[in-house]
């Protein structure tokens, strides 16, 4: 009798809302794997930044010693 009662609670209460829960979890997953695609992204952006950041430095030294040679010293 438990049984019949348990399923009948679970067929009549929560069966409305199972398409509703599939819904969501597909929506979690799909935002799941966005914020992994993003992360991805920034990981990407920062090793670009990193790469003009150590470019920018050396063409800051060049511009420092082609300096120093024009106008000598300092």
């Amino acid at each position: 009798m438990a049984g019949v009662v348990s399923l009948l609670f679970k067929y009549i209460v929560f069966g409305p809302f199972q398409e509703d829960i599939k819904d969501l979890n597909k929506n979690f997953k799909a935002l799941n794997d966005n914020l992994r695609e993003i992360r991805v992204s920034i990981d990407e952006l920062d090793k670009r930044v990193d790469e003009h950041d150590r470019r920018l430095d050396r063409h800051h030294e060049r511009i420092k010693d082609l300096q120093n040679k024009v106008w000598g010293g300092n």
